[in-house]
């Protein structure tokens, strides 16, 4: 998949990866101090997503390996938000997905520049 042997410095990413993070570590945080109801299972897809993020921007000039890449298309696609925008039915999903549209754009168009 990563045939090109592309790393995070590479695709120029990591701000958006490091937000994203940030926005839904602040959604759980929201949801458990304002008592919320949220699913436990997606709050657990949110520490996943944040341990991914703090992995691979942790060296940007690592190769990218091909199954964090398709995690990297998964996220850039909207297929993860998709299942984590579910945590809590009172909050306004449609808010969500218009926060992280522009991040999320354009990891999008930076993973098709490169072919993918």
């Amino acid at each position: 998949m990563n045939s090109k042997q592309l790393t995070l410095k590479d695709l120029n990413i990591k701000d958006e990866l490091i937000f994203i993070k940030y926005y839904y570590k602040y959604l759980l945080s929201y949801c458990q101090e304002y008592d919320l109801q949220y699913n436990g299972l997606l709050a657990v897809e949110i520490i996943k997503l944040g341990e991914f993020v703090d992995r691979i921007t942790s060296d940007e000039n690592a190769v990218i390996k091909d199954k964090d890449m398709k995690y990297l298309i998964r996220i850039a696609e909207g297929r993860v938000f998709k299942e984590i925008d579910e945590l809590s039915p009172m909050y306004n999903r449609k808010n969500t997905h218009d926060i992280l549209k522009i991040p999320r754009y354009k990891m999008y168009h930076i993973l098709e520049r490169h072919g993918f």
